[in-house]
């Protein structure tokens, strides 16, 4: 045991004196959850901005003064679109989509005929595309009151055309809570869990083997599962500490939503906090055997970094499972790492209750893992220092 933690001791003033594993970790925990929620916040307020706007911008709206009518009847005002909208709408100067009136416009309708309006933005300008949904559901209104108005004027009830009332019965929980805005959430945290010890994992193995200090280490009367184990607990602790960050980072994050619709959905509290270390930590100590086994076998830092962020891409394609998946999951997520922590961890952001039978599968799952890394770094130890 005293060799075992003067191992640990070593790895982890390493750690700390590795500037390179101290920025990531730091950087990776404190910074992307905020940044991830301020942009949210961002575009958010822009979609709402854009509903609250209550302007329309046309060419042409001359040629339909019933359109206009019932345009401004709906508390909206017209402008005039600019000569130039589409110059200005490609370099962003325009933030509105333009409706576009034909002049033919008052006679197509008077004939019964078809008519089409255009709607004109640039679709590489994202505000104006914002504004696109709330035009065309006024639009859609306009075009349900003018048929109206033409069956009543035929003497034909409307209401022959509406027998089947249509509506929405949600049967979401009345203390669930909707997390649709968030769920890339789980993964900019699973994200920082692997960057946030990769480097301490390359460090402690193809590191030292390059600056050749592994083997004057095994010169000491250590066994292998004593390196391993000192050595695979300083990266765990690592990722451990980059959890923790990540997930209080939370907290102060919440300060920085402005947007009362986003506010209202990301509700991180003090058990939630609680339930994301559950489901986390076990994770966290499992990819630090997992990285440190990769990276056991390569001659230099920079072959064991390219290997170790070819398992980080595999946290992107896992996480991106679920949409071929759409509706209820499948039961075999919860047996399948990083995806099953996914899973879970969007339910905690939903307000759902956490599964025990899923917490423990998914615990065991991340145990095996560890064990069996852990036996292979320990069986490898030796071999690769001498070879």
């Amino acid at each position: 045991m005293h060799a075992i933690l003067s191992i640990f001791r070593k790895e982890i003033k390493d750690a700390l004196r590795d500037r390179r594993t101290l920025m990531t970790a730091l950087i990776s925990s404190l910074l992307g959850v905020p940044l991830m929620l301020l942009i949210f916040s961002i575009v958010l307020s822009q979609v709402e901005s854009q509903e609250e706007k209550r302007t329309v911008l046309a060419v042409g709206m001359e040629y339909a003064p019933r359109l206009e009518n019932f345009i401004l009847r709906q508390g909206y005002q017209v402008k005039a679109a600019p000569a130039d909208y589409e110059a200005k709408s490609r370099s962003k100067e325009l933030d509105q989509p333009v409706l576009l009136v034909p002049t033919d416009f008052e006679r197509k309708l008077q004939h019964g005929e078809k008519v089409t309006l255009e709607v004109a933005y640039d679709t590489n300008n994202r505000p104006a595309e914002f504004g696109l949904r709330p035009l065309k559901r006024l639009l859609e209104a306009y075009t349900q009151e003018t048929a109206v108005m033409e069956l009543t004027m035929r003497g034909v009830s409307a209401e022959l055309l509406q027998l089947i009332d249509i509506k929405e019965r949600h049967l979401q929980k009345p203390d669930q809570r909707k997390a649709s805005i968030t769920e890339m959430l789980p993964m900019m945290v699973l994200m920082a869990i692997v960057i946030g010890g990769m480097y301490a994992a390359i460090d402690t193995t193809a590191g030292e083997r390059e600056r050749g200090s592994l083997e004057p280490l095994m010169m000491n009367p250590v066994s292998g599962w004593q390196l391993t184990i000192g050595k695979w607990s300083a990266v765990a602790l690592v990722g451990m500490g980059v959890v923790m960050l990540t997930i209080f980072s939370f907290f102060p994050s919440q300060w920085l939503i402005k947007n009362d619709t986003l506010r209202a959905e990301f509700q991180f509290g003090i058990r939630d906090a609680m339930a994301f270390l559950l489901i986390l930590l076990p994770l966290a100590a499992s990819m630090a055997a997992l990285q440190v086994a990769v990276a056991l076998d390569c001659k230099s830092y920079k072959e064991a970094q390219v290997r170790n962020q070819i398992v980080t891409m595999f946290i992107p394609f896992v996480s991106l499972i679920p949409i071929a998946f759409p509706g209820r999951e499948p039961a075999w997520f919860r047996w399948v790492p990083v995806l099953a922590q996914n899973q879970m961890m969007n339910q905690v952001l939903k307000g759902e209750l956490l599964s025990p039978a899923s917490l423990g599968i998914a615990s065991v799952i991340c145990l095996a893992i560890t064990l069996i890394c852990l036996t292979y770094i320990a069986q490898k130890m030796r071999q690769v220092v001498m070879s």
